[in-house]
């Protein structure tokens, strides 16, 4: 199964990763859940990542982002739009599994790719509302040896009365959107267990290769 090179580089061009927003501006900004507090405290998970460094084991950054990532992110709401109209065809129980992989599976590709520590930071998010009740929150991680940087564009959306990252746009490339045309290609020539497999195992690839 190919995955999008995307979420393979160095260039931490993410995994991972806007639906409804209730109440006014300042509201928003009053709550310790804000969208760009989600995304600065993400920010901070990454950083770390980065500083633990190589020396550090995939496992021990992994599990330094696993809570952080739960956080941050709605992998249910992900996973449903990832696979789209297939969703629903999907049992109670291979809805679970399917989103369970998909968490590892992003957790697992930060974890590899967030590594290295030379300087970056992360400009401070910026928040806007988007049609439909939404927010995207923008922040740019910029390199500290003068390479290039990466602007990072998040969606949010509310579930229960979190704000939750729903989608990515990395340098302006929509990884939900490249998700979705992988996922779907891949269900129809295998279906939603060879799906799985396919994750699950370039799961353990990322985990091997971050050895």
């Amino acid at each position: 199964m190919q995955f999008s090179k995307l979420t393979e580089t160095p260039k931490f061009l993410g995994a991972c990763i806007a639906i409804f927003m209730l109440g006014t501006g300042s509201a928003i900004a009053s709550t310790g859940n804000a969208p760009d507090s989600v995304v600065a405290k993400l920010n901070m998970a990454l950083i770390h990542s980065m500083k633990m460094g190589p020396s550090s084991s995939f496992k021990s950054r992994f599990h330094a982002l696993y809570p952080e990532m739960i956080h941050a992110y709605d992998f249910s709401k992900i996973a449903h739009y990832s696979l789209g109209t297939a969703w629903d065809k999907l049992s109670a129980p291979e809805k679970k599994q399917f989103v369970q992989a998909l968490t590892h599976y992003s957790v697992a590709n930060y974890a590899a790719h967030f590594t290295h520590y030379a300087g970056q930071k992360f400009s401070s998010p910026i928040s806007n509302s988007v049609p439909g009740h939404r927010m995207m929150v923008s922040t740019t991680l910029k390199s500290g040896n003068g390479g290039k940087n990466n602007t990072f564009d998040y969606l949010l959306s509310q579930n229960h009365g979190q704000w939750k990252i729903i989608n990515v746009m990395t340098d302006g490339v929509s990884n939900l959107a490249m998700q979705k045309a992988e996922f779907t290609g891949a269900l129809k020539k295998g279906g939603i267990h060879a799906l799985m497999n396919g994750i699950n195992k370039r799961s353990e690839m990322l985990a091997h290769a971050a050895r």
